[in-house]
């Protein structure tokens, strides 16, 4: 965290972290004064900024990233770039693409939260979903609704992220699997949620052949203990995304995600229901990808019909040897 008076200190710190800019404060303005938080992950950065004071602010994002940009205060702020303008605020937040230029003035009492998002990751992803390489940039649409479904899954999935990273210790960082899934959950729904240049291709749909289903059955089963996007679904399938997921759906009465999600708890289970000294409720949801442990529990019970504390418990007493009885 930095809390600072000296707004060329904090700029140097948003420059590293979030995205480039330079900034003067308005005339007749409070005092500047700033806090920034922020949590580094493997593929995704997120920088909480709080500031007091009037400014004007140009920024331009390097070529080596996306971003998303939230507006947590009261007060909304115009963003303007040249494709047009979005007023970030509680009904719209922004999307950056890679050197996009934005122009804005910030209220007196400015907080944000900054996404910036690994260019190489959000590509990768876009060709595993086509099926096929990418060979014009990706352009996002800047303007993001809140209210549609795909803006308020993206803003939970922020504040999940952010809370994650700031519980995991900093040397897990790197190689811990539930934040990789955390993000590449992240980067699947913002290709899927917002508009950009290569999503009508995207939403092409064919018909995938009965085994191609099979082989993202497959895939999934012997990958649940691993980081798997749909992307990665979509590869070993060879089929692009909107394919998959209607073949999916039709040929299973399920999405490919969902499926996954099926595996991984049924795997759970099976670990509660023959534990050994150090098996744990978390320790088992956590080694299959479930963060959100109230969330899991809730949806473990009505899967199962019990706590999976009980299954731990239950599982535990059956081997547990009788007691000797007296003579």
């Amino acid at each position: 965290m930095l809390t600072t008076t000296d707004h060329e200190e904090a700029q140097s710190w948003l420059t590293d972290t979030a995205v480039p800019y330079v900034s003067e404060l308005m005339p007749g303005s409070l005092p500047f004064s700033t806090q920034i938080f922020i949590t580094e992950g493997q593929r995704v950065n997120l920088s909480r900024v709080l500031t007091r004071g009037a400014m004007r602010v140009h920024s331009w994002l390097p070529a080596e990233y996306y971003a998303l940009v939230f507006y947590l205060g009261k007060d909304a702020g115009l963003h303007r770039l040249r494709e047009g303008a979005v007023t970030v605020g509680p009904d719209f937040a922004l999307v950056q693409s890679p050197l996009q230029a934005v122009e804005v003035r910030t209220p007196e009492n400015y907080e944000a939260l900054f996404v910036r998002i690994s260019r190489a990751g959000v590509v990768e992803e876009l060709q595993k979903l086509l099926g096929r390489e990418a060979r014009t940039e990706l352009e996002f649409w800047p303007e993001l609704r809140l209210a549609s479904t795909g803006g308020r899954q993206l803003r939970e999935l922020c504040d999940r992220l952010r809370r994650t990273l700031y519980s995991t210790d900093k040397q897990k960082v790197r190689s811990s699997v539930e934040l990789r899934n955390l993000e590449g959950e992240l980067i699947t729904l913002l290709l899927q949620a917002q508009r950009h240049n290569y999503r009508r291709f995207l939403n092409r749909t064919l018909s995938a052949g009965a085994w191609q289903v099979r082989a993202a059955e497959e895939f999934m089963r012997a990958n649940a203990h691993l980081p798997v996007s749909l992307g990665d679904v979509c590869q070993a399938a060879g089929v692009n995304a909107r394919t998959l997921q209607d073949s999916f759906q039709k040929k299973r009465g399920n999405t490919p995600m969902e499926f996954l999600r099926n595996v991984r708890m049924q795997e759970v289970r099976t670990g509660l229901l023959a534990p050994d000294d150090n098996t744990s409720v978390t320790g088992e949801a956590a080694r299959w990808g479930f963060l959100h442990f109230g969330r899991f529990s809730k949806e473990y019970r009505t899967r199962f019909g019990e706590l999976p504390s009980e299954t731990l418990r239950r599982s535990r007493r059956g081997k547990q040897p009788p007691e000797t009885m007296p003579n």
